[in-house]
């Protein structure tokens, strides 16, 4: 499968995110869109130097994480990483709505934070020390999934 580079699209996350309802039924999982949209987010502000966090993954288990992530192999439907809690967070924003504006800012914060920066490393707690190349891979993947899962996207896997 082919990934669509949507971390480098913002108009075109705008127009997929704009067909994105709150009472959106998920095809799997317990987020609600609001909630998916913050986790997206989140995950964000860990790449666009917002957030910082520790490397969760041993060490012994990042070559193949990392393999992964730069594969064409999706994430299976229902993944729920041990390193997330297992029932969503309660809503950051007020609405959906203000959800999508916070992620789209973050995802401009994302490119301008990377811009002239490819050889620095941030930390991805399951992917481990992530130069921009392989940040762009941890969204571009994420967001698929993440869209499939509320049906903005079909599922070409």
């Amino acid at each position: 499968m082919e990934f669509f580079p949507w971390i480098n699209n913002l108009e075109k996350l705008k127009e997929t995110l704009a067909h994105l309802e709150a009472k959106a039924p998920a095809l799997w999982g317990k987020m609600d869109a609001q909630q998916m949209v913050e986790h997206l987010n989140w995950v964000l502000e860990i790449s666009n130097g917002t957030l910082d966090v520790g490397i969760r993954t041993p060490e012994k288990y990042i070559e193949k994480s990392q393999a992964f992530l730069i594969s064409e192999d999706p994430m299976p439907r229902g993944f729920v990483s041990k390193f997330i809690p297992e029932d969503p967070i309660s809503h950051k924003n007020v609405d959906l709505k203000s959800a999508i504006e916070e992620f789209l800012n973050s995802t401009e914060k994302h490119q301008k934070y990377w811009r002239e920066k490819d050889a620095k490393n941030r930390n991805h707690f399951v992917f481990g020390s992530l130069n921009k190349a392989m940040w762009d891979c941890v969204h571009n993947k994420h967001i698929t999934h993440h869209f499939i899962q509320f049906s903005l996207i079909e599922d070409l896997s």
